[in-house]
């Protein structure tokens, strides 16, 4: 029978749809994020359409889950906490500089001298370690939502699910599948229960309702789908009648549920596994990006600088862009090039040389520059190498 991991060992680790992959997750959101800040807010949160709320940034989480899992079971927790914040803060940091000393000081309201000295500009900053700010002073105050980047607020639900994996790493669940199962059941029945039992409002006092029941749940339950993915990748089929039936059960959710969907846990039930199956099925597919798109991965680029170009394009552009469905359709073409040019220069200027660095920072790779590391057959290369195309592909 051919497997997930029948395939991934076809494709030494890592599957050759899985740059497309995230790719077209990134301009799709780009495409809702579009319809949200533009006045556009009913459209994206009716039929049909509200599903891409539901599911997009849920099938990234489930893809850095499946993904992560590698590296995780191959690299001490040290190495494996270099990575991911080697891959995740540098290009964060910088894309936070940018818009504070950049793109806000030409835009804002305010005088230079108030901008500067004002307190929220440096509470933006705070959203370099994930304490999460979406405004800056004067900045977008007349666009239809005043905000400066909402994608933001994945940020600390990413950090969540770097916790979590940490701690699967110390008490070696991330290696055994059936305690993975019991926590994603117990986290699922414990948003069940207090969805039940306690109301938004009286939950957001004790943050139960935020952790077990809210947006930033139903991403971390997409984690864990992944996570799980990958540790019964063996068992798993990569069958094209399941993957036929779960975008059969996916097509069925649009038509027939609505946007309250977002807030049920019941529904994550079968939802996030048969989203986490169309995830890691696309990955493993032969789905080859334009030419143009393969000299990187422009992914996390455009997650971060998308939404600032949005606001800046709905500030300085026609009126057109607000309110029309020609709007919509300029909108989403000229951000997603500038925004694409933008992630290539975070790339190749940022993010590559970055990740060039983790052999030095890694204990396996001072090891090896010590000459105290054994060294591995050609064939065969070095966990450090390995999960540098995970690590990668987890964006």
């Amino acid at each position: 029978m051919k497997t997930f991991g029948a395939m991934l060992a076809r494709y030494r680790g890592y599957g050759p749809g899985f740059n497309f992959l995230r790719i077209t997750l990134a301009f799709s959101i780009v495409f809702y994020h579009v319809l949200t800040n533009s006045d556009h807010w009913q459209l994206a949160h009716g039929p049909v359409l509200w599903f891409l709320e539901y599911s997009l940034v849920a099938m990234f989480f489930a893809l850095s889950g499946f993904l992560i899992t590698a590296s995780a079971q191959r690299l001490s927790l040290e190495d494996f906490l270099i990575n991911r914040a080697l891959r995740i803060v540098p290009a964060l940091a910088v894309d936070i500089l940018v818009c504070a000393f950049i793109i806000g000081p030409a835009v804002t309201t305010l005088p230079l001298a108030g901008y500067f000295t004002n307190a929220g500009f440096f509470a933006y900053m705070l959203n370099i370690i994930g304490w999460v700010h979406f405004q800056l002073p004067g900045v977008f105050e007349t666009n239809p939502l005043p905000q400066v980047n909402g994608a933001l607020w994945t940020i600390p639900w990413e950090i969540c699910c770097y916790t979590i994996m940490s701690v699967l790493m110390v008490t070696g669940v991330v290696r055994r599948p059936v305690a993975t199962a019991l926590l994603l059941a117990i986290f699922v029945l414990a948003g069940i229960a207090v969805g039940h039992f306690a109301s938004a409002k009286a939950g957001d006092a004790s943050g139960l309702h935020t952790l077990f029941v809210g947006r930033g749940a139903h991403l971390i339950t997409a984690f864990l789908c992944g996570v799980l993915a990958y540790q019964l990748r063996d068992k798993i089929p990569m069958s094209r009648m399941l993957f036929a039936a779960c975008i059969a059960v996916a097509v069925s959710a649009i038509l027939l549920l609505e946007t309250s969907a977002t807030e049920s846990v019941a529904y994550r039930l079968f939802l996030m596994p048969v989203l986490t199956y169309i995830t890691i099925y696309a990955g493993l597919s032969r789905l080859m990006l334009p030419r143009i798109l393969e000299g990187g991965d422009y992914s996390y680029g455009v997650y971060l600088y998308h939404l600032p170009f949005i606001q800046l394009a709905i500030l300085v552009g026609p009126l057109i862009l607000v309110g029309s469905l020609v709007g919509i359709v300029t909108l989403t073409l000229t951000v997603g090039i500038v925004v694409l040019c933008v992630a290539a220069i975070s790339w190749h200027c940022v993010e590559k040389p970055v990740l060039s660095l983790r052999k030095r920072y890694s204990l396996t790779g001072r090891m090896i520059a010590a000459g105290e590391g054994r060294q591995h057959p050609p064939e065969e290369p070095s966990a450090c190498a390995r999960s540098d195309r995970v690590s990668i592909a987890a964006r």
